[in-house]
């Protein structure tokens, strides 16, 4: 009973395709339709407005003339839309407010700047007249086709496509002159369509002009242009400004040394080698601070469950630090006082620590750079090229879907271009920070120490040890801050170690003990600092974020349409 009240169909579908000179086209369309019942406002023509090409999607320069019903003026809302990977023209014909019935004449008429398609061997007039995406039926139609000069043209030069869209089968029934072609078909049910093809001998068409057709054509192609363009551009630019500001000097021959860089804490060193504050850096300087005497470590055993034991570590505050240390080290022994007091477990920092390494980090930062081994302050500069990639590749990302929808290709090829060009800066941040001469050398130093605590001869160290029993302990700061902790404890592999002041183990042992006694819980202590420095779960926001032949529907305009 519904499809009663709301059906329609189309009695007859008349279109004038005049073919001009240049090959473009003014089309005139005439479609009679009946409503059988109200509730209807008028009609949809969807017309579309690109064509598939081998660089992608083009544009024919559709322009719409004029729009009537029954002869006169009526509102039309035009829109675009995406359909099948191309763009449509929509246009709304018949008023909002109204609803009509009976019989109406719906006269359309509209151009296109690139109606013809041009071959080595002939042009071409490969046009869909109806289009196959109607949905109700079309009880007749006719196209008449009007060759802009007279031409004798054979049957072997026409071909007029009938069926569901993609069908090859053709029909006879045409008429043909010098000056025009005439064709008409039967009942056109909903997904059926007509597509005339006509070849002429070659250059009985001239190409538009390159005046005509450049803006089309660069309109048509400057999304894939612009997806592909912009990020080389942003890459060239990155890579020349990193050349000049970002690449580092040659880092030349590495000799081994026996001893940190003079003047540097564990955390600046490890800063200065891969130019970042890690978590590591930050806890390496809770075992400088315990070198240098401001704190002490005790290894401690507490009941977990019953009868099972676990290690805690139990951190004094010994003395507070000298005007001329480093600001990091002071933040940081202002930190555990003001979490812990003067005397408390790591394990009571847990998700309270962290509040204090955004300022720790940040002073770190500004130490390498004031003792000038970076030409600028290694987190500024990456931030810099951070935000801008973050923002690219953010807007980039949002913008594609909507690309698609409101602007075809381009659109989305400008978000995708975006997009690659702020991944291309995200990408060059982390290279951006440079280190002065300064730098270059102090690091040629810190490698040389790197691979000594690695792969320091058994013999040697125990030599070292002779002269220095903790050496274990005075160098511990630099593996933890350079990542090689356990290939600094391996190399004391039955070799017996002192014991610092500043780190008690179980039991209140001093003196000598076997290094594979001591490594595992210094191990512990590390990992139990750095969960203590990391931010508690549950802190974050609570806001997550052509070839072959041709066949109906197979050539430019076309389309379809409905009631609304």
């Amino acid at each position: 009973m519904v499809l009663l009240f709301l059906s329609l169909y189309i009695q007859l579908f008349d279109s004038e395709i005049r073919l001009n000179k240049d090959g473009s086209l003014n089309i005139k369309e005439k479609i009679t339709v009946n409503y059988d019942g109200g509730f209807h406002h008028g009609i949809y023509r969807d017309i579309p407005l690109e064509l598939k090409g081998i660089a992608g999607n083009f544009s024919l320069g559709f322009k719409v003339d004029e729009v009537l019903m029954d002869g006169k003026d009526v509102p039309v809302k035009k829109t675009t839309r995406r359909y099948g990977g191309g763009k449509d023209l929509r246009l709304r014909i018949g008023d909002p407010d109204r609803t009509i019935s009976g019989i109406h004449v719906y006269t359309i008429e509209y151009s296109a700047v690139l109606g013809a398609r041009y071959f080595k061997e002939w042009d071409e007039l490969y046009w869909n007249v109806t289009g196959n995406r109607w949905e109700d039926r079309i009880d007749s139609s006719r196209c008449t086709v009007i060759f802009p000069a007279p031409i004798q043209l054979s049957n072997e030069d026409i071909k007029i496509f009938v069926g569901l869209y993609g069908s090859d089968r053709t029909t006879d029934n045409y008429t043909l002159t010098s000056n025009k072609l005439s064709f008409s078909t039967g009942t056109l049910y909903p997904g059926y369509g007509s597509t005339v093809d006509i070849r002429f001998p070659k250059n009985y068409l001239t190409k538009p002009p390159l005046s005509t057709t450049f803006w089309l054509k660069l309109k048509s192609y400057i999304g894939p242009l612009f997806a592909v363009l912009l990020p080389l551009l942003i890459f060239v630019l990155l890579f020349r400004k990193w050349l000049r500001e970002g690449k580092d000097l040659p880092i030349g021959t590495i000799t081994v040394k026996y001893n940190p860089p003079k003047g540097l804490t564990a955390a600046e060193v490890g800063t200065i080698l891969d130019q970042r504050v890690d978590t590591v850096d930050i806890t390496s300087i809770l075992f400088d601070l315990a070198r240098l005497g401001h704190l002490s470590i005790e290894e401690i055993e507490t009941t977990k469950f019953l009868f099972l034991k676990n290690k805690d570590f139990r951190i004094k505050i010994l003395k507070d630090i000298d005007l001329g240390r480093e600001k990091h080290l002071k933040d940081f022994l202002r930190g555990l006082r003001a979490k812990g007091g003067e005397e408390f477990l790591i394990s009571d920092l847990k998700g309270e620590f962290y509040t204090y390494v955004k300022d720790v980090t940040e002073e770190i930062y500004k130490s390498v750079k004031k003792k000038g081994y970076f030409h600028g302050n290694p987190d500024t500069v990456r931030k810099k090229y951070t935000g801008f990639g973050a923002a690219g590749l953010f807007v980039g990302i949002w913008a594609i879907p909507f690309g698609f929808g409101l602007f075809s290709g381009t659109g989305a090829g400008i978000a995708v271009g975006i997009a690659l060009s702020g991944l291309i800066s995200l990408i060059f941040a982390q290279a951006m920070p440079k280190r002065t001469y300064r730098g270059r050398e102090v690091l040629t130093d810190i490698l040389g120490f790197k691979e000594f605590l690695m792969r320091v001869e058994k013999e040697r160290l125990k030599r070292m040890l002779e002269q220095n029993p903790t050496i274990f302990f005075d160098f511990l700061s630099y593996a933890i801050a350079l990542g090689v902790v356990d290939e600094w404890a391996e190399r004391f592999s039955g070799l017996q170690i002192e014991t610092p002041n500043w780190y008690n183990t179980y039991g209140g042992i001093h003196g000598p003990i076997m290094a594979n006694r001591i490594t595992g819980s210094i191990g512990n202590t590390i990992s139990a600092f750095s969960a203590a420095s990391s931010p508690p779960r549950g802190s974050s926001s609570g806001f997550s974020g052509g070839g072959g032949g041709g066949f109906s529907g197979g050539g430019g305009g076309g389309g379809g349409g409905g009631g609304w």
